[in-house]
């Protein structure tokens, strides 16, 4: 049956919690070919912690399909939500129907049903949601089945919230590996970055390295981004042409040549926008470090002039200049040579801050429990100290629908327990092995009138012993046969634990002599037998139900029945057994009758 509702894994997450999310939408697309129920989508994505978490699930479930596992063709009348646990704090989930029933018919707008899952998560980790259905079925047979089914949701922790930067996780336990990069950046500016990690680490790089925070604690990180403008801090040129010569300021005189030095100065355009340098008098060579020209775009023209106050200016060369970044960048012109300096400074600075949260998890929880061993029938309740969220295991499995700080447990095995802190952080507790002591059969003290030996034998893994009057005889521990010494009631006690024994009744011993044994005879036929039929006749038998037991000699009981007998006759069938000597006790009134019972093999063809 387990198969044929495993599509319920995840659409039972809609647990019976109060309807915090109702408003689910059915997705109507929603089937399978073949027909089989399914589940759209089929995995739930992950939840972030701290962050609104919602999806709604859309359940297909057929009235008629074929169960791939057992190839039985089944019709399913309804589905019941019955219970559920596990779900993360903070999560909660409701259906579209507020009986949590489905009644399943050949109407397909029966056969989908969807629910919600919504609400913030407060602690991070992988969780089991159990939950607990129930199904009816009408065919192959008409049965209604419990089931239990397991959703695993994570929930993992959230990142950055700020606009300068992101990381990844911003939370965590104990100790944390985070990753960062830088958000802001520029296709036309230089953009540098200053990060502060909080953790004494810093760092100028776009994507830093990622970050160790080793220890619980709040750390408090801090990014300075600055978008950065270029700008022209320095100039320089050299004049090697005269074409600033034989004018009215710098003459041209004869056989002398050029007297005095151009006056140089220069206009600088970019982007539309044109910047005149100072004029440097009486000389060829050029130079200014006190710049501070801001530029828009990463080319320049530079022209230089002789500066002549009654003649015009004279023309000394035009240079264009290209950069990508920070740096000295040298140029020629057809009258000299010069270098144009690029340098930064801050346009836009932002300075953004963010917070990781390292805590600490919570000491590993000591059970305590009520008892270790207890007897069949009883129980044993296990408690932990108050937590967020437990989650109990048996032999290292999660336990469906455990999730209570107390559980109570009535099957041996090793019990543990995860629990979670507020923040998420997961403790896992000592192990604890209790032990459920199981009670033998009720033990039956059996008299061989042959020889006036009782015998008893339980099977293994129990303990015995013989009692006379209620005292335990020495020297009798498993014996599966005594011989009585003394007349008096005889018993026996056995257990598979002293704390969980059962007594037989006890069988009085008389040393009764032959004829006194033969009051409660009878006779049985046919002997030696084979299996069918086998007729018993006494005279001791009222008419009535009567006891019948067939033990072999060890003491092993092949046949426990009660059949009615008319005028001191009765039949009992009997299947084949191994053949060899049996001992046959009949009961009725509290009398007690025992015969020997001799199996033959069975004859080729007699039957």
């Amino acid at each position: 049956m387990a198969k044929i509702f495993t599509f319920f894994i995840c659409i039972l997450s809609a647990t019976l919690l109060q309807a915090q999310c109702p408003g689910c939408i059915v997705n109507p697309a929603c089937t399978a070919n073949p027909a089989a129920p399914s589940l759209c989508p089929e995995t739930l994505p992950d939840a972030i912690q701290g962050q609104p978490y919602e999806i709604d699930a859309t359940f297909f479930m057929p009235q008629q399909f074929t169960d791939p596992g057992s190839g039985f063709d089944v019709t399913l009348a309804s589905i019941t939500i019955a219970t559920i646990g596990g779900l993360p704090p903070g999560l909660s989930a409701t259906t579209n129907d507020a009986d949590n029933i489905y009644e399943i018919t050949s109407d397909p707008l029966t056969q989908r049903g969807c629910v919600r899952i919504c609400g913030i998560p407060t602690a991070i980790g992988f969780y089991t949601i159990s939950v607990n259905v129930i199904a009816s079925v009408s065919a192959p047979i008409s049965t209604e089945a419990p089931q239990s089914f397991t959703l695993p949701l994570a929930v993992v922790p959230g990142g950055s919230g700020n606009a300068g930067f992101s990381l990844s996780p911003n939370s965590g336990c104990d100790s944390i590996n985070v990753e960062f990069q830088a958000l802001i950046t520029s296709p036309s500016q230089p953009v540098t970055y200053q990060w502060d990690f909080g953790n004494g680490q810093t760092s100028t790089e776009f994507i830093p390295e990622d970050q160790v925070y080793p220890v619980a604690d709040t750390y408090y990180v801090s990014l300075q981004t600055n978008l950065l403008n270029y700008v022209v801090t320095g100039v320089t040129y050299t004049s090697t042409g005269e074409n600033w010569c034989g004018d009215f300021e710098e003459p041209s005189i004869p056989f002398i040549g050029c007297t005095g030095s151009p006056d140089i100065y220069y206009e600088l355009s970019n982007g539309g926008a044109t910047f005149t340098g100072p004029t440097q008098d009486n000389n060829e060579s050029y130079s200014q470090s006190d710049a501070f020209i801001a530029l828009t775009e990463t080319a320049l023209s530079i022209n230089f002039f002789d500066e002549d106050v009654i003649s015009q200016n004279d023309a000394l060369g035009t240079a264009v200049v290209q950069f990508q970044e920070p740096g000295v960048y040298p140029f020629n012109t057809s009258a000299g040579f010069g270098t144009v300096t690029i340098g930064t400074t801050v346009g836009i600075s932002f300075t953004h801050n963010d917070t990781i949260v390292v805590h600490p998890s919570p000491a590993s929880p000591a059970i305590t429990s009520t008892a270790l061993s207890v007897c069949e029938g009883d129980s044993i309740t296990l408690s932990l100290p108050e937590a967020a969220f437990y989650q109990w295991l048996l032999n290292g499995e999660a336990v469906l629908s455990a999730n209570n700080d107390s559980l109570i447990v009535n099957e041996s095995g090793s019990w543990s327990a995860e629990i979670r802190s507020e923040a998420g952080c997961l403790a896992v507790s000592d192990t604890l092995i209790t032990e459920i002591i199981e009670f033998p059969e009720q033990p039956v003290v059996f008299v061989n009138p042959v020889n006036g030996s009782f015998f008893f034998n339980p099977g293994s893994g129990f303990e015995w012993i013989w009692l006379f009057e209620g005292d335990t005889i020495a020297g009798t521990q498993n014996l599966a046969t005594f011989f009585p010494t003394e007349i008096g009631n005889y018993s026996v006690v056995v257990s598979a634990n002293p704390a969980c024994a059962l007594y037989s009744d006890e069988q009085y011993f008389t040393n009764l002599s032959t004829e006194a044994l033969a009051a409660y005879t009878y006779k049985i036929y046919p002997q030696p037998f084979q299996e069918g039929y086998l007729m018993i006749e006494s005279n001791w038998i009222e008419t009535g139900e009567v006891n019948i037991q067939v033990l072999d000699l060890t003491g092993r009981q092949v046949l426990d029945q009660s059949t009615n007998a008319t005028a001191g006759v009765l039949s009992v069938f009997i299947d084949q057994q191994v053949p060899g000597i049996y001992l046959l006790r009949m009961e009725q009134g509290g009398r007690n009758g025992y015969q020997r019972l001799i199996i033959s093999a069975s004859v080729p063809g007699s039957n």
